[in-house]
């Protein structure tokens, strides 16, 4: 054990450094935790810190040592990547941290190709480093391909600098004449697939390309694969040879941007993706034709793989004829309160109800106002004696604004760092300035501009949504049972909160059955509750789903009875 973890100790600097050789770096392999990867991942950026710390030259010997540890980590890579994905919502601080440690490994490697290049392309560099030249060309660009995809994963953008370094390295290659060179790291077997450098240059431009922030990480994981592989017959030309596609300056300071035909430059590059746009539309027509003759298990994941690739299409496609909003926007700019996730918005939601005037609490129909006792009339408040919290409350946040919005949809940005914290798939409550209530919906498009601006685009679900409590409903108890108000106390089981759609919900393609969302765990097709209002008590079954995310559910209700409340006037 002591043997294991001696490169950890400073004392040790010069000698523990593994990455010297495909000898030292294979011993070294074989004492890392073999099943545990994230452990495994942490000790390997101690030994590319070492080597950073390093008196030793970077020879040709570390040169194929660093080669082989990056083949042998391909797997564990993949294994970071995939327990990212699978901990993103069931526990959001073990998933970001793995991602930080996946981004620290990537940016590990750039740094390290980096130094390998500086000493092979040095004016008195060993003559044996000359064959490494490509690959080691092609693996650092291929790891800017993989910060961009992490990046892209939290919709994050990356910096001019960071352009800029993507640029040079790809423009050294070319000086050199190695940028079409079919490369591949030696310790992956004579099958492996080999990359050119200007292969994984347009792989990492286009995976930028992805960041159209409708794309959730498991979906951008697997969108990725296919381009990777599709993008293999791309080329990057001086001389476009159409009108359609992109081009990228690099000298400049961003990826891809669409043509318009009026671009010209010495330094701008051209890429027709018309040949990744074929494929990819080839796949989509046999995902569909297989969605509709497939009706088992394998349907539903073409059904999903198909949206995926609708999504991607439009971000890749060499022309974009079709406007992706299905409805008219209107642009705005007003201040807005917004709440997120369904605690916050019930919260809200619950507190606009309990402040309601008496009139309006004592309704009959689940429509008007639900509540979870009998309504208590409070006084109004004279206005001159008014907290500065609640005058305060009727204004909108600062930090939000609606900049456009639609029927059925919303576009919400923050600056000052607000909002960071949204995900695709969050609900949200939004009351723009010139709204007297809040509208529902859920967020399809996300855009972190920097990290004080994000943007997002809101789907709605419902123009109006019902803070409501709710009981499981359990089976009565003839001997235990206490009536009270009508009803009888040993049929409430656990409560919890949630909110109630009136129907039509959803202003695209609207729903004529009521729904509530609840969280996730409290839901069970069948499963009864009970509801109260003002003057009624329902007992409500929960039927199929309309949507559902890890912490809620949008589900449909069927009101199974509904009896009088007793001592309610």
């Amino acid at each position: 054990m002591g043997a294991m973890f001696a490169f950890l100790s400073p004392a040790s600097r010069d000698t523990a450094d593994p990455i010297v050789s495909v000898k030292s770096a294979t011993g070294w392999l074989r004492q890392l935790p073999s099943l545990d990867v994230v452990a495994r991942q942490q000790l390997v950026l101690r030994a590319f810190d070492e080597m950073r710390q390093s008196r030793r030259a970077f020879d040709v010997a570390r040169c194929e040592a660093l080669q082989y540890v990056d083949a042998a980590l391909g797997a564990d890579r993949r294994q970071l990547f995939k327990q990212y994905v699978d901990s993103l919502e069931s526990a959001p601080k073990v998933s970001a941290r793995i991602w930080q440690g996946s981004l620290d490994l990537a940016q590990a490697f750039i740094v390290a190709y980096q130094r390998v290049l500086e000493a092979a392309l040095a004016p008195a560099a060993n003559g044996r480093f000359k064959p490494h030249v490509p690959v080691l060309f092609a693996r650092l660009i291929h790891y800017y391909g993989t910060d961009a995809k992490l990046r892209v994963c939290r919709h994050e953008r990356w910096i001019p600098a960071k352009w800029l370094e993507l640029h040079r390295a790809y423009m050294r290659a070319s000086e050199l004449g190695v940028d079409r060179v079919a490369t591949s790291l030696g310790a992956s077997g004579g099958h492996a697939t080999q990359w050119t450098v200007e292969q994984e240059y347009v792989y990492a431009l286009l995976v930028h390309q992805l960041n159209s922030g409708n794309l959730s990480p498991a979906n951008l994981d697997w969108a990725v694969a296919q381009v990777r592989g599709w993008s293999r017959r791309l080329e990057l030309v001086a001389l476009p040879k159409t009108m359609e596609g992109f081009y990228v300056d690099v000298a400049g300071r961003a990826g891809l941007v669409r043509r318009t035909g009026q671009e010209s430059g010495s330094m701008l590059r051209y890429v027709d993706t018309t040949p990744l746009a074929n494929q990819l539309d080839m796949t989509l027509a046999a995902l569909r034709h297989s969605e509709e003759t497939d009706q088992g298990p394998v349907g539903p994941l073409n059904h999903q793989r198909a949206m995926i690739l609708d999504k991607v299409r439009a971000a890749v496609a060499p022309n974009l004829n079709t406007d992706l909003r299905r409805d008219p926007r209107t642009p705005c700019a007003l201040g807005a309160r917004v709440r997120i996730g369904l605690a916050r918005i019930q919260h809200e939601l619950g507190r606009a109800v309990s402040d309601a005037p008496a009139d309006t609490q004592t309704g009959e129909e689940i429509e008007v106002y639900a509540v979870a006792g009998p309504a208590r009339p409070k006084p109004r408040v004279p206005d001159e004696a008014d907290t500065l919290s609640s005058s305060l409350a009727s204004f909108p946040d600062p930090m939000w604004q609606v900049r456009d919005r639609s029927v059925a949809g919303l576009r919400i940005c923050a600056g000052g760092g607000v909002g960071q914290t949204l995900m695709l798939g969050s609900l949200v409550a939004v009351k723009p300035g010139d709204a007297s209530h809040w509208v529902l919906g859920v967020v399809r498009r996300l855009n972190k501009l920097s990290n004080e601006d994000v943007e997002a685009g809101v789907s709605l679900i419902a123009e109006r949504a019902v803070a409501v409590t709710l009981y499981a409903k359990r089976e009565t108890n003839q001997e235990l049972g206490i009536v009270v108000n009508g009803l009888d106390a040993s049929m409430m089981g656990p409560r919890f909160e949630g909110l109630y759609l009136p129907p039509p919900s959803r202003p695209d393609k609207p729903l004529v059955v009521k729904t509530v969302v609840i969280p996730t765990q409290e839901y069970a097709e069948g499963r009864k509750l009970i509801l109260m209002t003002g003057r009624s008590i329902y007992t409500v079954a929960l039927r199929q789903l309309v949507e559902q995310r890890a912490d809620w559910s949008w589900a449909a209700i069927q009101i199974v009875e509904k009896q009088a409340r007793t001592g309610t006037d």
